[in-house]
């Protein structure tokens, strides 16, 4: 059996998709202000933005990290799971979220647009 879809306000649609293009560019702006914090701390990064592909978050390296080089900021940041081998992942994983978001609202305003075609050729059909 198909399954049926009702759309009772394209607006709401595209309220709701305009609302998740505000979440993308909250959650693209955190990871890009933490971004800066941390180079601007001794922990530099880049993020590559060209334009044609997803953004991509590189790390560099610092002789004088903000954690320190004592017995704590070894502890911190070494290891499997310690910050410089999680960093550049976990960064790039808030990105990739801000881009699914902003991808997700495109989808809905796309989607209430082809609603609201589809609605106004039905009627056009029986004038």
């Amino acid at each position: 059996m198909a399954q049926r879809i009702i759309v009772d306000s394209t607006s709401e649609l595209q309220a709701a998709a305009t609302a998740m293009d505000e979440v993308a560019e909250a959650v693209g702006n955190a990871v890009n202000t933490l971004i800066r914090t941390l180079s601007v701390a001794g922990d530099p990064f880049a993020v590559n933005d060209s334009g044609a592909t997803a953004p991509e978050v590189v790390s560099g390296s610092s002789d004088n990290p903000p954690w320190g080089t004592d017995s704590y900021g070894k502890s911190f940041a070494t290891g499997a799971n310690g910050y410089v081998g999680m960093r550049t992942n976990l960064l790039q994983g808030g990105l990739d979220v801000a881009r699914t978001l902003a991808e997700f609202a495109h989808g809905m305003h796309r989607a209430a647009g082809g609603v609201e075609a589809t609605e106004e050729d039905s009627r056009a059909g029986f004038r």
